[in-house]
Formats: structure tokens, sequence, C-alpha cells
């Protein structure tokens, strides 16, 4: 028979690796994605409005 201690630990610990596994599998390749394409976005404005750089 558990405690209600031992219980409590194991629930926290099963949250942290759900967390955890969020992170890992949504959260990263989202940010990923969305700093790449916000970064293309602001070179293509600059193109846009500059023009393109010459040598």
């Amino acid at each position: 028979m558990k405690t209600k201690q031992a219980e409590q630990k194991q629930k926290t610990r099963t949250g942290e690796l759900r967390a955890l596994g969020l992170i890992i599998v949504v959260l990263f390749p989202v940010l990923s994605v969305f700093g790449i394409g916000a970064y293309g976005l602001v070179i293509w404005v600059i193109q846009a409005f500059g023009g393109v750089v010459s040598h």
C-alpha cells in the first residue's frame, strides 16, 4: 500500500514528464519554425524597401 506522500510524488513526476514531453515535442519545433519564419520575413521586408544588397 502506497503512502499518500509517495502517491503525490508519483503524480508530480508524471506531470513533470508530460510537461517536458510537451515542451520537447510541441514547443521547440513551433518556436523554431516561428523564429525562422520571422527571420525570413525581416529579410524580405528589408529587401523590399531597401533593395537587394550589392557588392
